[in-house]
């Protein structure tokens, strides 16, 4: 212990030194002071020697520090004191067990056994309660807040007694805590303050010690007493709150739990059960208890019947919403309400398994404490009725309890009793004991109370009270009883059949026929009906697990058309080839046929096909008994009958695939399908069906098919087609006719004639050998049209401004539909003229009885003098003459392209330089003006083209030059002596060969062998130049330039030396020069 004498004056002795320090400067700096004399010790004491008296200071012990603080009023630091030695003294002998010590120990530790304190302890006690009778003897008198007429408020006055014992509340806790004497604050010194009408005081301090995690444990009285304090200021939930902060080991389960149970305080009985019991089925059916007296109280049930739900102000809904709570909270492994994991795992199933038992108990049992605790004992209302445990949470929250119930029977660890069968299930209906298999399991014999209630038990246990018109219910099985029995909420059942069906996806648990039909009833009538729900729900059950018929006519009536079709199917699949069901089988087929027929995506309307050449190929008979099938012949015939009577629906889907279809089905009735096909939908349907035969579309999918169906038409059967497709599609005519040959000449012009097809026309007209009509019909086709496409731009008031952006961009895009159909007639027509004049060239006369290109000479004329006969110089609005132009300037540059290849340019020169000369070439100018352009800069291209190569050959010539003249190091390999000469110098060539990229070859030896020698000689010169010591590897002169070193394999690392930023001299192939673009 450090002591100051600074302020004692203390006397002290001066004395020069001999020699002054080498450290010291200035005068003086040699003088030395001393207190040798002044201190002096004798026995305990230490004498002081000051200049005006003598003082004595005594070494004192603990005690005699802490009677002096006593003395002196210092309760405070004498407390302190105390608490310092304990943590110096008592608790530092305890370091070394410590360790040894668990937590349970440490915590048990608390409660000191009077009998086994030490005397230090003992005494440190005694030193707290003697501050605390002085305190409690000297406090403050009460004063209580007086009331202020003027104000109207009652005086901010300090009640100084209040905060006196609120300070002396916290020292004794905080001493007790640390000094680990319990027995003493709640023995003595709790009884000390109740002596003094301060328990309140004592009870709000403990509380902050305890939800601060300083205070792990209350004595029973306390715990009474605070209790009855917090139910006097109406918080009780300061109990539970305080109650999980304890250690429940340390508890009296007697008192503690007949206090919660007293006052209703259900959270802190869960802590206490749970955690310190390990009991989670007793807090649970305490809790029951109150829900049952809070659903027969006649006001909550009122409420809930009406809808009124208010969790603050409903008794009912505090409880059921509680107890839903600690169910989600069991189910996921977690203690409640604090959500510490469950250990070990095995417990949890356990934890599962007793309490599903209790809430699927068939019947109520009672408590044999409810009474003793206020919980009402008479068995009547919700407890005469069957499963009054999950009725009542149902009665809460449907939807929350089949969530917790979820948690369980999702759980992939969870291990469930034996499952349903399908034939008793379906026999006996829910509601009876269902024979399940014998389990043959040695760990099922060992952990019974791990395996949890079947499912399918459970599902009927629901079904009976959710569903009360089940079967279950109409045999009296779990019917529930009684005349004050609440009603479900409306929304149960949805949600019940929600969570039904989940489970039927799975397929866990199975249900009757009649279940199945009101489940598929919910999912196609609810408010967010998805037909992805009904048709997975159709894929996962069994076929004989729901009425057919029932689930058919509700799932059309909800129009699902992929879930009716998978009943279709069903239906066909049990009826087909089975005797006296022949009209069943037509009806499904029917409606599976509509199904497809009806689909909005292209793809699901087009696994018709595949569907009906399945059905009609009898590939689903293999499961139906020989005793109850019939012929199969008979059935396919009936199925054929049906499709052929509902072609006509199949071709408007697909013409192709129905015509791939009658081709793998139906071959061998062309005519017949053909003659029922005629003047449905006014022959649209037969041309479409023709149409995908003749036209090649179905070649693209079966080459084989369509050759069948093609060798199986006759020359009525194209002329039926010619005649549907000149209805129908005339502008497809002439291509059909130039492309084929089955078809009668007469016949088709007079049908061509009938409908002006005027380029169909004329092509028959050709064959027949009359070119010269065939070219006037076509000509005068053109004229005709052309006139028509300019009054169509004269009427088309919204065209102005179109022009505009067609001349800035070169080209057409015109915005009618009218115009842009007529000018698309106009090429047409053009393109058929020109290939009559390729044809006829030279087979065939001109129209002056002449040989040569008249034909092609009078079509230019006829094209070149289309203004004057359309008048468009006297046309006053500028926008239509400039469409038209435009038009006229295509249809010339389309006639020269074609012309180019087939008469000579001589020829064609002349007629235009002879015939056009007097109106400067007239409509020619343009075009040829355009096409000299166009040469010119082809040409500047092909010549910017040579100067790029003369540039990148002298550049090639300059780096080979400065290759050559450059040399590079090559370095010698070693190689071992070899005893034979030729061997030695065979294996030096191979070294130097592969060493330079070159492949070795026997025949090329002699060569190899003078290139060799003339590198000796090098190295010999080099060497004798040279001071080095023989053996060195002497650089060797390459012969190779750096062109052929990059595509050497081996040598890729020299390449470096060469940097290529573009490859030169390669040039690309010749393009056509003088094109027309």
């Amino acid at each position: 212990e450090n002591l100051d004498f600074s302020s004692m004056n203390l006397v002290y002795a001066e004395f020069a030194l001999s020699r002054p320090t080498t450290s010291t400067r200035g005068p003086g700096s040699n003088i030395c002071t001393t207190f040798m004399n002044s201190i002096r010790s004798s026995d305990d004491r230490l004498m002081v020697l000051c200049q005006e008296e003598v003082k004595q200071i005594t070494v004192l012990g603990m005690r005699q520090q802490i009677a002096s603080l006593e003395e002196g009023g210092q309760w405070l630091e004498a407390l302190a004191l105390a608490l310092d030695h304990f943590e110096s003294t008592i608790v530092s002998q305890e370091d070394r067990r410590r360790d040894q010590i668990s937590k349970n120990e440490q915590s048990e530790s608390m409660l000191s056994d009077p009998s086994l304190l030490s005397e230090d302890e003992v005494w440190m006690a005694e030193l707290l309660m003697r501050y605390l009778k002085l305190a409690i003897e000297n406090a403050p008198e009460s004063s209580s807040p007086q009331f202020s007429f003027s104000t109207n408020k009652f005086s901010d006055t300090i009640n100084f007694a209040h905060s006196h014992f609120e300070m002396l509340s916290g020292v004794c806790f905080e001493y007790c805590i640390v000094t680990r004497r319990l027995d003493l604050l709640f023995g003595r010194i709790f009884q000390c303050f109740y002596e003094a009408r301060y328990i309140n005081v004592f009870l709000d301090v403990m509380e902050s010690y305890i939800l601060n995690d300083k205070l792990k444990y209350v004595a029973p009285e306390a715990m009474a007493l605070f209790v009855e304090h917090c139910k006097d200021i109406k918080d009780l939930q300061v109990v539970e709150r305080c109650l999980l902060h304890m250690e429940t080991n340390l508890m009296d389960f007697d008192s503690i739990l007949s206090l919660l149970k007293k006052n209703l305080l259900f959270t802190g009985m869960f802590h206490v059960y749970c955690n310190g019991l390990d009991d989670f089925v007793s807090p649970m059916e305490l809790l029951f208890e109150g829900l049952f007296d809070a659903t027969d109280d006649r006001s909550n049930r009122r409420r809930v019947d009406i809808g009124e739900r208010d969790a603050n102000s409903n008794q009912l809904e505090k409880y059921g919403y509680k107890a839903l709570l600690y169910l989600e909270y069991s189910f996921n492994g977690k203690y409640f309400p604090k959500g510490d994991a469950i250990h070990p795992e095995e417990r949890l199933q356990t934890i599962r398994r007793d309490l599903l038992d209790l809430l699927f108990r068939e019947s109520y049992l009672p408590q044999p404490h409810a009474r003793a605790y206020g919980l009402n004992h008479s068995i009547n209302g919700i407890r005469t009725s069957s499963h009054p445990y999950l009725r009542v949470l149902l009665l809460i929250d449907t939807n929350a309890f089949l969530d917790c119930l979820s948690i369980v029977l999702d759980d992939p660890l969870a291990r469930f009793e034996s499952t349903y069968s399908d034939s008793s299930i379906f026999e006996y209906g829910v509601g009876q004991n269902v024979a399940l298999p014998h389990v043959t399991l040695p760990q099922l014999e060992r952990k019974v109370n791990e395996i949890l209630p079947d499912r399918q038990h459970l599902t009927r246990v629901l079904s009976s009270v959710i569903m009360p018109n089940s079967i279950a219910n109409a045999n009296r099985l779990l019917a529930p009883t009684g005349d004050c029995m609440p009603s479900l909420p409306d929304a149960s059942k949805p949600l019940y059949l929600d969570f039904l069906a989940k489970y039927l996806k799975k397929g866990v648990v199975a249900v009757p026929k009649y279940v199945t039909t009101e489940v598929f009833t919910h999912l196609c009538t609810k408010k967010d009906a998805s037909e992805e729900d009904v048709l997975s729900l159709l894929i996962s059950i069994s076929q004989t697990s729901f009425d057919l018929d029932e689930i058919l006519h509700t799932v059309e009536d909800a129009g699902m058309t992929r879930s009716a079709l998978v009943l279709h199917k069903v239906g066909v699949a049990q009826s087909i080839d089975r005797i006296g069901m022949k009209e069943k089988c037509e009806d499904h087929f029917n409606g599976a046929i509509d199904c497809f027929l009806t689909g909005k995506e292209p793809d699901f309307q087009l696994g018709l096909f595949s569907y009906v050449r399945q059905e009609c190929a009898g590939e689903n008979t293999s499961s139906i008994p020989p005793e109850e099938r019939c012929n199969d012949s008979c059935t396919n015939a009936i199925l054929r009958n049906i499709v052929l009577r509902r072609l006509h629906d199949f071709i408007k889907v697909d013409p192709i695939h129905s015509a791939h279809l009658v081709a793998d089905i139906f071959v061998e009735d062309i005519d017949r399908i053909l003659t029922s096909l005629n003047g449905v939908d006014n022959g649209r349907v037969e041309y479409e069906f023709l149409n995908a035969i003749i036209s090649g579309g179905l070649a693209k999918v079966d080459t084989v098919s369509s050759q069948e169906l093609s060798a199986n038409l006759s020359f009525d059967h194209h002329h039926r087609y010619l005649a549907l497709m000149v209805q129908f599609q005339p502008d497809s005519v002439y291509r059909y006719l130039s492309s084929s040959r089955s078809y009668r000449l007469d016949d088709a012009l007079k049908l061509c004639q009938e409908r002006r097809i005027t380029d169909a026309s004329a092509y028959l007209l050709e064959r027949m050998g009359d070119v010269s009509g065939a070219l006037q019909l076509m000509l005068k086709s053109l004229d005709t049209r052309m006139m028509t496409l300019k009054h169509l731009l004269r009427e088309n008031t919204g065209f102005r401004g179109v022009s505009r952006r067609i001349s800035a961009n070169k080209r057409w895009k015109f915005h009618n539909e009218a115009a842009e159909k007529e000018i698309s007639g106009v090429k047409q027509i053009l393109v058929a003229i020109l290939g009559l004049c390729e044809r006829n060239k030279n087979e065939h006369l001109t129209l002056d009885n002449e040989r040569g290109p008249l034909l092609w000479f009078h079509v230019l004329d006829r094209l070149a003098h289309s203004k004057s006969v359309l008048r468009i110089s006297k046309e006053s609005d500028e926008q239509n003459t400039s469409s038209i132009s435009t038009v006229l300037s295509e249809l010339l540059l389309m006639t020269m392209q074609r012309m180019i290849s087939n008469v000579s340019l001589y020829d064609l020169m002349h007629k235009i330089t002879t015939d056009y000369a007097g109106s400067d070439l007239g409509e020619f100018r343009e075009m040829l003006v355009s096409m000299l352009k166009t040469y010119s800069s082809e040409l500047d291209v092909c010549s910017n083209a040579v100067d790029v190569m003369y540039h990148d050959i002298r550049s090639m010539c300059i780096e080979k030059k400065k290759l050559k003249v450059r040399g590079a190091y090559v370095y010698r390999k070693p190689y071992s002596a070899s005893p034979s000469g030729t061997t030695n110098e065979v294996f030096k060539n191979r070294i130097k060969k592969s060493y330079l990229g070159i492949s070795y070859d026997p025949i090329h030896d002699k060569s190899t062998n003078a290139l060799y020698a003339l590198k000796k000689n090098r190295q010999e010169i080099q060497h004798e130049s040279s001071s080095g010591r023989r053996g060195r590897y002497q650089p060797q002169l390459n012969l190779l330039t750096m062109s052929e070193k990059r595509f050497s394999l081996q040598r890729r690392s020299y390449s470096n030396n060469f940097v290529q930023c573009r490859q030169v001299g390669v040039l690309s192939e010749a393009q056509h020069v003088g094109g027309l673009l």
